[in-house]
């Protein structure tokens, strides 16, 4: 039996030894966790490279339930349909992350919501798995198969919105590429001169044509310039500071007629006048207020539009050809759908949501919420309803009219000053006005496609321009 003062001796010690394998632990947990945090972003960390072939990684799922991307016994990421290639994006070791792998990675790795601090510092001291959470997309599959039956294999993006929440019901980029398969073709996908890799819909940028006089004409009409009503004339041509504007590039071109006409059968020369009566100011004013020159707030990253670069001689001429669409104009398709979409919202916008819930273990909580502005007053956005409907109606954009469903819409043609090839553009919405009553068409979609490499009827601008180029990867 030991006596009491040896007996206090050694439990002196042994707490002097506990105390200190604990501020061991707490020393060796600041030096790797503090100032040690370059580690992070080793290559060789393996628990960075762990995170790319994770076997608990959520599911990425459409609006339905429908798996569009999960997660193989081995941790390899397994894509299900190639036509939501560019919203879903990838996830690799080698060339990091896009889409919605990247958006919403702290969701489907399980960092974010869903997981206890027991569960946290069982996975950091007892290295078990976190499962992650599953990711509910906006995209509807019905909306999004018609998207891609009716791009097909043509290059180029289509876009639709429901304008009263902004979540993005259909996303197609051509050409299109398999997300599984970047570790093997990676290389030759980012030297392909197609560059499947990007996603026309948010980042390309083009030169949108006509359908940018949907801005032109809310401008005017909310600035009190014109109205639906006012008589215009075109003689045949009309010259600005020497430049020639014809007005036959429609058949309904020249002579006297409403303005409203003009916007139905899309007169360039007219366009061109409202634009210069307009000045730079207001009309840019305009068309920052639906989003350009600035970056969209959206889940995945989006090029910027822009009406004019900072750099260019805002003079008469480029004026007049930026009213009817060409000019130095650069715009994404989701730019020009959410301008369709404004338009059908009364003159809200509403930023474009792709996330709709996440969920694991039974517990369900909704991501990704949109916030939204008034753009238009209400009167100029319903007088762009109705202009826009007359396009389907009467004017260049009679095809897409549906079947006891009221369409508006805006086509385009852009030059692109590439060997003759031009960008062809339709912005739509069905239908104008929400229905009483519950009907496969009780919701509202705004639609914005572009595709390049279509054959030019000729030049309509001395300054056409467009951008197609691969973005860098993202990790």
């Amino acid at each position: 039996m030991l006596a009491p003062d040896a007996f206090e001796g050694r439990v002196r010690v042994t707490g002097a030894v506990a105390l200190m394998s604990v501020l061991a632990v707490f020393a060796a947990l600041a030096y790797w966790q503090v100032f040690r945090t370059d580690l992070a972003e080793e290559n060789t960390n393996p628990r960075i490279l762990a995170a790319f072939t994770d076997p608990n990684r959520g599911r990425i799922v459409d609006r339905d339930g429908n798996v569009l991307v999960e997660s193989l016994p081995d941790g390899t990421r397994h894509y299900h349909d190639a036509s939501v290639a560019h919203a879903v994006g990838y996830i690799d070791a080698r060339y990091g992350s896009q889409g919605a792998e990247l958006a919403f990675d702290s969701e489907l790795s399980g960092k974010a919501g869903g997981t206890g601090w027991r569960d946290a510092v069982d996975a950091e001291l007892r290295r078990t798995a976190i499962k992650g959470n599953d990711v509910r997309l906006t995209i509807d599959p019905v909306v999004q198969a018609a998207a891609a039956t009716a791009l097909g294999s043509r290059k180029g993006a289509v876009v639709a919105l429901d304008p009263r929440n902004g979540e993005v019901l259909a996303m197609v980029s051509v050409p299109t590429y398999d997300p599984g398969g970047l570790s093997e073709n990676g290389e030759a996908l980012l030297k392909d001169e197609t560059s499947p890799l990007l996603n026309r819909a948010t980042q390309g940028l083009y030169t949108p044509g006509s359908t940018f006089k949907t801005v032109t004409a809310a401008s005017a009409l909310e600035n009190r310039v014109i109205d639906p009503g006012t008589t215009v004339n075109c003689p045949g041509k009309i010259t600005i500071d020497g430049f020639d504007i014809n007005c036959a590039n429609t058949a309904q071109g020249v002579g006297t007629y409403p303005f409203s006409a003009a916007f139905t059968y899309s007169v360039n020369a007219i366009f061109a006048q409202v634009g210069v009566t307009l000045g730079w100011d207001r009309l840019l004013a305009t068309a920052a207020k639906f989003g350009f020159g600035g970056p969209i707030d959206f889940a995945l990253d989006t090029g910027t539009s822009v009406v004019v670069p900072g750099t260019s001689k805002r003079d008469k001429v480029l004026l007049a050809t930026t009213a009817f669409g060409q000019g130095e104009i650069l715009a994404t398709p989701l730019q020009m759908a959410l301008i369709a979409a404004t338009v059908a919202n009364g003159g809200v916008l509403v930023e474009p949501r792709l996330g709709l819930s996440a969920s694991t273990g039974g517990h369900t909580r909704a991501i990704d919420e949109s916030a939204s502005r008034r753009v238009l007053d209400a009167a100029v956005a319903n007088t762009l309803k109705e202009l826009m409907v007359s396009v389907v109606a009467n004017g260049q954009a009679r095809g897409a009219a549906l079947p006891g469903i009221t369409v508006g819409g805006k086509t385009g043609t852009a030059e692109t000053g590439r060997d003759g090839l031009s960008h062809a553009w339709f912005i739509a919405f069905a239908p104008p006005r929400t229905p009483p009553s519950p009907s496969p068409w009780s919701w509202r979609m705004a639609v914005a496609a572009a595709r390049s490499h279509r054959p030019s009827p000729g030049r309509s601008s001395p300054r056409p321009s467009s951008d197609d180029r691969e973005p860098p990867p993202r990790h």
